[in-house]
């Protein structure tokens, strides 16, 4: 679930940017809105999602399965 949780924020970040660009360049480059601007629940339900996995990258996933993986690799959240 982490790797899941990586890829949205990465993917979320990227999208943040060219919705920063646009505004310098005068456009609307909102790539999510783009793609489910006609279907507004599904857009906000991807912003929820990116969102979560935002905070969960930032404190940690704790579910059992991370945490597991994480004891076996050695890795050590703070």
């Amino acid at each position: 679930m982490s790797t899941v949780g990586f890829w949205l924020v990465l993917v979320g970040a990227i999208n943040w940017g060219l919705v920063g660009l646009g505004g310098f360049f005068g456009g609307d480059w909102n790539v999510v809105h783009m793609l489910f601007g006609s279907w507004a629940w599904l857009e906000s339900a991807v912003y929820v999602v990116v969102g979560i996995s935002g905070v969960m990258l930032a404190f940690g996933c704790k579910c059992d399965k991370c945490k597991a993986g994480s004891a076996m690799s050695g890795d050590h959240a703070i």
